[in-house]
């Protein structure tokens, strides 16, 4: 739930496909590994840094979260 939740944030900013692909990718921010992956062993908060990270990159941050 909490992915869909971060798919829902980023999916206005980078569509639907990209955000999913973001949640399923490896990610620096997180030591390599996805954001599913952290959300299950308990990282949500450092998933939710790397979501604001792409969305600062896409210039149209706000606090969604």
């Amino acid at each position: 739930m909490q992915a869909y939740e971060l798919i829902k944030v980023l999916d206005p900013l980078v569509g639907v496909a990209e955000a999913t692909f973001f949640m399923n990718r490896s990610n620096e921010m997180l030591g390599g590994i996805t954001p599913v992956t952290a959300i299950k062993q308990g990282r949500l908060d450092d998933v939710k840094r790397a979501v604001r990270a792409v969305a600062a990159e896409k210039g149209v941050f706000q606090t969604p979260l």
